[in-house]
């Protein structure tokens, strides 16, 4: 997650890039944005159908999360 602003958060931005042991390992351990910033360097980048499926879910758990917190300040 990245948030930046001239001098306080002003917004928020959530990278989705599928990992697995193996790909870190590619990268000699790279972690966050270092790794991030890596593999579209070298090319490497994440297939377009899995990252849609990922947001998707993310997008439902979002939503569950936020059905479940309006649920309970009623």
């Amino acid at each position: 997650m990245w948030s930046h602003g001239r001098d306080a958060r002003k917004h928020l931005h959530i990278a989705v890039q599928p990992l697995t042991a193996e790909v870190r390992a590619r990268y000699g351990g790279l972690r966050s944005e270092q790794l991030q910033a890596r593999m579209p360097a070298d090319g490497d980048e994440p297939d377009i159908a899995e990252a849609e499926q990922i947001c998707e879910r993310a997008r439902e758990l979002f939503r569950a999360i936020t059905d479940s917190s309006a649920a309970h300040c009623n």
